[in-house]
């Protein structure tokens, strides 16, 4: 019996159990108990979801603000990604790396920073210039802090395609007289339309499904979106809250698994892309005098987009009185009431440690053996296994977290209740399922690169399963290993829209507190942007770890 646990069978088996478990059974129950209430079929909560006039208003508010949002977010990107790829720029790889920051930052990090920039009435800029011009509170405020995120999807898919890209049809056009600007939009951009579709179809998603954001800038705005209304219904304390709650839930997942597939059949659409060996140069355009003024663009784009912002909130951090522009201002009242007299910041902080370490250890560990089902064996269907894993994480967090508190919330198991709601287990599992899928991809990675003939070999010196596991896998694996780790760890450490709903008192996390100081608890301001900084320093400092273990092939 032992010799059979520790085989492969029992944890590949367990690993399997353990996908259904957190990427499936929570969205069956999230289904069956919104459509099948009282074990019949019935649409009563679909009803009064939907019956509802401010309902409605936010579905539409939802396809107009993810619209635009996609719409924004190309047009940044695409001028981004000609110059980064088809250039002759000076140190592009540094470019790169900066313009695809906010990738790794939480946008709610980012509309907190421009409420401290563009509150109509003590916005840090409307006291520069002297005017109340800019009102961050409205459509436009709400889609462009969103877009100065999420235009990264855009840009990662486009020159993620421009680099794999073969050559030598720009070589061709260019031969035949074709400048690069019209080999660009005639030959390159053509052959990366699934990618560009694929990065559209992610921020039109994201924007959905985003939370933290309109949250702060929208419901001020009286701009209420799906995620805010469904955070709206859950709040009501009532089941027939979390049941319309529910309903908007399932409408959010059926976009998620569109965009899923879409997403999928997209990028494995091959008639309109060409890839292969690199024969010849990419088409560089030659700056030569407008060098000066790509750089200006540059500079003054991701000024906007980055440093601005973040001068916004580190002004607002070391503030006495906020909005006061004065040297005498400036000190570390915040760190010290923040740190010292806050009593949930400790607590929160360690639990955000604390759910990001076990929520990167479990699911680093799942996904490894996931990946191994998927990449080293033969079974019937494993191509599903990176599909399961995948829902989570195209699904809304308020859908995932939805699904959870009907899951979970409280089962019995041989007639012990257990009640799971308001504890860290609860909101580790959620983490587990929502970011399994980094696990899976990135191992999967690792083991791809890892020849057979290595694990065999140990076989036939008489190592079993579990000791190949320890003496192949694992050494050759590291740096797949701790990218994943990290790359679970980083969201999972500040992440805000499940954790919203499934946390409560004394489960706090650094989200849900930034979150509350934001928006309820901070009368003198400056709180939030002290652990908003915080959170910048500390997630760029895991990135540059990141890419240094992995020699920059994870990472930004």
């Amino acid at each position: 019996m032992l010799r059979y646990l520790k085989g492969p069978k029992f944890s590949l088996g367990l690993s399997l159990f353990l996908l259904f478990g957190l990427c499936l059974y929570p969205f069956l129950v999230l289904i069956s108990k919104v459509i099948f209430p009282n074990d019949t079929l019935d649409f009563l909560y679909f009803s009064k979801a939907f019956g509802s006039k401010s309902t409605m208003l936010a579905i539409k508010n939802t396809v107009i603000v993810s619209f635009l949002t996609s719409l924004l977010s190309l047009i940044l990107a695409l001028p981004l990604a000609f110059i980064l790829s088809r250039t002759d720029l000076r140190n592009k790889k540094r470019w790169r790396t900066l313009f695809c920051l906010p990738y790794a930052i939480p946008p709610y990090i980012g509309a907190i920073a421009w409420i401290i920039l563009g509150n109509p009435k003590m916005g840090l800029l409307n006291i520069v210039t002297g005017t109340s011009w800019l009102n961050i509170y409205s459509l436009g405020g709400l889609v462009w802090v969103m877009s100065s995120f999420f235009y990264t999807y855009i840009l990662l898919s486009l020159l993620a395609a421009f680099d794999r890209m073969d050559p030598s049809l720009e070589e061709a056009a260019r031969l035949s007289g074709a400048g690069p600007i019209k080999v660009f939009y005639d030959i390159t951009l053509p052959l990366a339309l699934p990618s560009l579709f694929s990065g559209l179809l992610l921020v039109f998603l994201a924007s959905a499904a985003s939370f933290g954001v309109p949250a702060m800038i929208g419901n001020p705005a009286r701009i209420y979106l799906m995620t805010t209304k469904i955070y709206t219904f859950q709040k009501m304390g009532s089941m027939s809250g979390i049941f319309q709650a529910g309903a908007l839930s399932i409408i959010l997942l059926i976009l998620s698994l569109i965009v899923l597939f879409s997403n999928q059949r997209l990028l494995k659409n091959k008639k309109f892309q060409v890839v292969g060996g690199k024969t010849a140069r990419p088409s560089y355009l030659v700056l030569g005098s407008y060098s000066w003024l790509v750089k200006l663009f540059l500079y003054g784009l991701f000024s906007l987009v980055f440093v601005i912002p973040i001068f916004g909130i580190a002004f607002s951090a070391f503030s006495k009185v906020q909005g006061v522009l004065s040297f005498d201002n400036f000190g570390l009242q915040n760190f010290s009431k923040i740190f010292f007299e806050t009593d949930e910041t400790p607590r929160a902080l360690w639990n955000s440690l604390s759910l990001g370490f076990w929520a990167a250890t479990i699911a680093t560990t799942l996904g490894l053996f996931l990946s191994y089902i998927n990449v080293k064996t033969k079974l019937k269907g494993r191509g599903m296994v990176e599909v399961f894993a995948s829902l989570p994480y195209a699904s809304p967090g308020t859908v995932v977290a939805l699904a959870f508190i009907l899951a979970f919330s409280s089962f019995s198991i041989f007639g012990f209740r257990i009640g799971l709601y308001n504890t860290l287990t609860f909101i580790v599992l959620a983490y587990i399922a929502k970011y399994l899928n980094f696990g899976v991809r990135t191992t999967g990675d690792g083991l791809a690169q890892i020849d057979d003939v290595l694990a065999e070999a140990a076989r036939v010196s008489g190592a079993d399963w579990l000791t190949t596991l320890k003496t192949i896998w694992f050494p050759l694996m590291k740096p797949a290993l701790v990218a994943s780790w990290f790359l679970i760890f980083m969201p999972a450490f500040s992440e805000l829209t499940m954790t919203i709903l499934l946390s409560g008192p004394g489960t706090e996390t650094l989200g849900t507190l930034i979150f509350q100081l934001q928006e309820y608890a901070d009368a003198s301001g400056g709180g939030s942007a002290v652990l908003a900084l915080m959170t910048i320093l500390f997630v760029a400092a895991i990135n540059f770890f990141v890419k240094f273990i992995s020699k920059g092939k994870y990472g930004l």
